[in-house]
């Protein structure tokens, strides 16, 4: 575990506003995607994520634009360039056959993670049950910082606030579609949606919550979507017509 350090070394770190931030895209995406909290991609650099953080002036930030000076994402939204983004390539495979493309290629969703997802001018939203960004859930980074000394402190502290912040995010705006991934929170995912019949189907979990299909399902970067009949299949479960 790091050791503890000195607050006054640090640069300016907005604690509060990491914590209220919501998320990428537009606040009223007819589309939410939802998961357990945001990866890491560079944990040396934890600090400067923080800092860049503590900058974001709305709690709902174009995905591009939040992510400049992200150590590690400088070429995550060149269509050229593009390094592989599980999460961000389900999203957009859902997106694109929601869009009419039956069967999306890897350049279709190369394009539409690099150009359209989680932009301020596009049809998502990406927003997280918990703030903090984290490579893994069974290290904890935060202890060094003096707030939060275990995840398990953290969790505690912030799920209950999290979960009212995003209920009402979610009233906010008609909803087409709300995708919940990652079956360690489905039990969390489940509390911010009153009177939901849930029903499994395969490996997901479905529901209607005000009109608004809601998905919960694995998370995106296990191999339960590594192939095109795999991502048809959670095309099939979530694109149902209101």
């Amino acid at each position: 575990m790091p050791e503890a350090v000195d607050p006054s070394s640090l640069p300016f770190i907005d604690w509060e506003r990491i914590e209220s931030f919501v998320g990428f895209g537009q606040p009223d995406a007819l589309v939410v995607f939802i998961g357990l909290e945001e990866g890491l991609k560079c944990e040396d650099a934890l600090l400067e994520d923080l800092t860049v953080r503590s900058t974001y002036s709305e709690p709902v930030m174009d995905l591009m634009k939040a992510h400049e000076g992200i150590a590690g994402t400088e070429d995550y939204f060149n269509p050229e360039r593009a390094p592989r983004q599980p999460t961000w390539r389900v999203m957009a495979d859902l997106m694109e056959r929601r869009g009419g493309n039956p069967a999306p290629t890897g350049q279709d969703r190369k394009r539409y993670r690099t150009l359209d997802l989680g932009r301020s001018h596009g049809e998502t939203l990406l927003t997280e049950l918990l703030p903090y960004p984290h490579p893994k859930t069974r290290h904890w980074l935060y202890a060094r910082f003096g707030s939060y000394l275990t995840r398990a402190e953290y969790e505690t502290a912030l799920l209950p606030v999290r979960t009212r912040m995003l209920r009402n995010v979610l009233s906010e705006a008609d909803r087409d579609l709300i995708v919940c991934y990652g079956k360690n929170g489905w039990p969390d995912f489940k509390a911010l949606f009153d009177d939901v019949d849930w029903r499994p189907d395969g490996i997901h979990c479905v529901g209607t919550w005000r009109g608004t299909r809601v998905v919960l399902t694995n998370h995106f970067s296990r191999s339960d979507f590594n192939t095109d009949e795999q991502l048809a299949d959670l095309a099939r479960v979530a694109l149902v017509q209101r």
